[in-house]
């Protein structure tokens, strides 16, 4: 438990200091990276003796990560000083364009496809729905539509957080995007666009902390609500359970990755470009499955936190490697945001999800393909539909 205790101060300590010291707002990178993981300790600590022991790989593994991406967050707070308590977009109003001509014939078609597949699998429509985006090999119908649009869509959420729409517009798009909820029944469907939501008014407009919570709130009831009516008819998980698989069982899971080291250099962390140069056919290699096997911990889990890919292709250099790649990352688009630039936010806010939910999964760089198809949607949504106004003086 010694080991728990000590990143756990760690992370209280960074976030007090950013927070504090440097005025940084908790939608800044290092709060909104480190917040999460302070519920991941806790709950490790409270609920230590029902899991294995914190295993000494995970602690030194998780202490090189959060010192090398606390230091980059760090220099990025002092930088950002100045500019941490600014409204960089109370000048400027924007308008979208008229999104509704597309979204409403998309989400017609998504309403088919919903029916479609949860009436077409083997199980219950629920879980069909969930099957067929998680199994490879399943079955029954698959979606078709409804993922090639997500980029575009999310995108377009993202644009009318910070942009005047018609009425039209704004509702078609939530009702996508519930759509969107119903159509995965993934947690990461509930959590991301409240994430985008949150970011770019924060940025836009400070949000206070009752509010904040507020958020916190919905989200956690949409992702324990979505987990429980997908479950299998015989599953009794509780919500103890469920917490302990989703929040605390990853970091210790990731201590028996030595046995899915793959052969190839890179394989987990530069999967893309091994998918790339598959897909050209210039090599015969296939790109690794993103789906590890199962390890008991002792309940059985099948994720192993950001850290997974990092350090199978490259042990603890790779942890270091990942840490300054997320840093980098998150601390550029944040610094170009909070500056004025639009785009940052809006690449900064949709991005974010990854930084979040670091404690479960990898998702910044081994979803880079579906990471580059939303920052090519923002870029030409934005270019192509949004008008910028400057606010008359106010005398």
């Amino acid at each position: 438990m010694i080991y728990l205790t000590i990143i756990l101060i760690l992370a209280v300590f960074s976030i007090a200091v950013s927070l504090y010291v440097f005025k940084s707002r908790i939608t800044s990178p290092l709060p909104l990276h480190l917040a999460p993981w302070v519920l991941v300790l806790i709950l490790g600590i409270v609920n230590y003796s029902d899991y294995i022991d914190f295993p000494e790989e995970s602690f030194y593994a998780l202490l090189l990560w959060f010192c090398t991406i606390t230091i980059i967050y760090f220099f990025a707070d002092i930088y950002n000083y100045k500019f941490a308590s600014m409204f960089p977009f109370d000048k400027k109003v924007f308008v979208c364009g008229r999104y509704w001509i597309f979204v409403i014939p998309i989400s017609l078609y998504t309403l088919y496809e919903i029916y479609a597949v949860g009436t077409g699998g083997p199980a219950s429509f629920l879980l069909n729905l969930r099957m067929a985006n998680t199994l490879d090999e399943y079955p029954g119908p698959k979606f078709t539509v409804m993922t090639a649009a997500y980029p575009i869509i999310m995108a377009m959420f993202a644009i009318i957080c910070i942009a005047k729409s018609s009425r039209l517009t704004f509702y078609s798009v939530i009702f996508w995007m519930i759509l969107f909820c119903i159509g995965t029944m993934g947690k990461f469907a509930v959590v991301t666009p409240m994430l985008i939501y949150l970011i770019i008014h924060d940025v836009k407009y400070r949000i206070s902390n009752k509010k904040l919570f507020f958020f916190i709130g919905i989200v956690f009831v949409g992702i324990m609500a979505i987990h429980f009516s997908r479950m299998a008819a015989n599953d009794s998980a509780t919500l103890a359970s469920v917490l302990g698989v989703y929040i605390y069982s990853p970091i210790l899971a990731f201590s028996q990755l030595n046995s899915y080291v793959g052969d190839n250099s890179g394989e987990y962390t530069f999967r893309f470009i091994y998918a790339f140069l598959s897909k050209l056919q210039i090599i015969s290699e296939q790109p690794v499955n993103t789906i590890l096997g199962y390890v008991n911990v002792p309940v059985p889990t099948n994720v192993y936190t950001m850290l997974q890919p990092f350090y199978q292709d490259y042990g603890f250099y790779g942890v270091i490697l990942g840490a300054l790649m997320y840093g980098l990352v998150y601390s550029g688009f944040y610094t170009f945001a909070i500056r004025g630039s639009t785009v940052a936010l809006l690449i900064y806010a949709v991005l974010s999800i990854s930084s979040v939910t670091s404690f479960f999964a990898e998702t910044l760089i081994t979803n880079l393909s579906g990471n580059i198809k939303l920052i090519l949607s923002i870029l030409i949504l934005w270019r192509l539909t949004v008008k910028c106004k400057i606010k008359p003086l106010q005398f």
